[in-house]
């Protein structure tokens, strides 16, 4: 009984209860009737689906296809992001100058972009990883913004005292106490952007592959599994993502006592 009332008191339990329940429901609707099977298919199904050699052949090759585009694009926006932000945080001047812009910015959602992006780019690759690189870049560059103006200033006091340039104080002082932020708005960034490659995938289109190409096509040809199968695999690629990324944190910063 105890054991039982423990692993009922532990949080994965808590927060996966929900789901089993909300996928039994799945499975029990589906097999007593009370959806069609236009709407919901069966967990057999998608089995028999996601084993089938040219399902597994596509959606290989477009996981291959948002990965690449994951990565072309976040890399530009997180890059790009690290140094805004930075420099906005350590230059006061920079902060007056473009500070009230990139707020601004950061309250236009970011697909409004996609259709001046379209007009811009086309419907081709381009477009989707200059769309997920501003994706990207809004949450990893406020995260280097705070995390430097947050630093306290006692720290910047021993770095005077030592006679540090200031190049060095960046590296050695600003850096280094900025980094639980950074690396907060770093997750938020990858997260994000996993977001902006299904949803450039979805919104923009065009001749390309990618998990939310299939999961178009899926509805057009009135698949429901391939649907369905899409979106468990993108909906685990981002609870993967998560994952990792908070062990990561937890591992880096653990010294600091932060919450994980």
């Amino acid at each position: 009984m105890n054991a039982a009332a423990a692993i009922s008191r532990h949080p994965l339990f808590r927060g996966l209860l929900p789901v089993a329940l909300l996928l039994a429901l799945w499975e029990v609707a589906v097999v007593r009737g009370w959806v069609g099977t236009d709407v919901l298919v069966s967990f057999g199904t998608l089995y028999e689906t996601a084993t089938t050699p040219e399902v597994r052949s596509s959606f290989g090759s477009g996981l291959t296809a948002s990965g690449v585009r994951l990565v072309e694009g976040a890399s530009f926006g997180i890059a790009g992001g690290l140094l805004f932000g930075i420099g906005l945080g350590v230059s006061r001047w920079s902060d007056r100058l473009f500070g009230p812009s990139f707020h601004a910015f950061r309250q236009v959602a970011v697909f409004a972009w996609i259709p001046l992006l379209t007009a811009w780019f086309g419907n081709g690759d381009l477009s989707k990883i200059v769309f997920v690189a501003l994706a990207s870049f809004g949450p990893v560059a406020m995260g280097a913004f705070e995390g430097v103006k947050s630093v306290p200033q006692s720290y910047l006091e021993v770095g005077r005292v030592l006679c540090f340039s200031r190049r060095r104080q960046l590296w050695r002082i600003v850096l280094p106490a900025a980094a639980p932020a950074i690396f907060t708005g770093l997750q938020l960034s990858l997260i994000f952007s996993w977001f902006a490659t299904i949803g450039a995938e979805y919104l923009i289109g065009g001749m390309t592959q990618g998990i939310g190409t299939l999961v178009m096509q899926g509805r057009e040809q009135m698949r429901p599994d391939l649907v369905l199968l899409g979106i468990l695999l993108i909906a685990l690629i981002g609870i993967g993502m998560n994952t990792l990324l908070r062990l990561a944190s937890r591992s880096l910063f653990k010294w600091r006592g932060l919450p994980s």
